[in-house]
């Protein structure tokens, strides 16, 4: 709108106003409206809060400690204990193709070959 000149401006703001339907179309000062319009710009206000007048509701509620209760009632109404490991594996060793370090892995970890391994920490890193 910085390219229109105030005659432009004007005329279509009488343009925009012969398409009103109404009766009695209200007339505007078109300089006072476009100045007002420039004017009534608002921000929101910063929403920032001040840690100290922070109060965090959520320990107030029953909620908060449900968790605490849930591993009691789980203790008492469990039947089994855990299952133990049933397949075992013969680990295999590999040497990593990067740092060279030899580790004892489980064979389903390998997709390819021993000679594509790549150790936890070199898979971790760039490159």
């Amino acid at each position: 709108m910085d390219n229109l000149s105030p005659d432009q401006i004007k005329a279509m703001i009488t343009m925009l106003q012969g398409m009103l339907p109404s009766e009695n179309p209200p007339t505007v000062n078109t300089e006072e409206s476009v100045q007002s319009q420039e004017n009534t710009i608002k921000t929101a206000p910063s929403r920032k809060i001040n840690q100290g007048q922070f109060v965090n509701k959520f320990d107030a509620m029953m909620e908060s400690k449900l968790h605490k209760d849930d591993c009691v009632i789980d203790q008492k109404l469990k039947q089994f204990d855990p299952t133990p490991r049933t397949r075992n594996f013969k680990p295999l060793t590999v040497k990593c193709r990067v740092c060279g370090k030899t580790e004892s892995i489980n064979p389903s970890l390998l997709v390819d070959t021993p000679d594509r391994y790549k150790c936890n920490s070199c898979s971790r890193s760039a490159g």
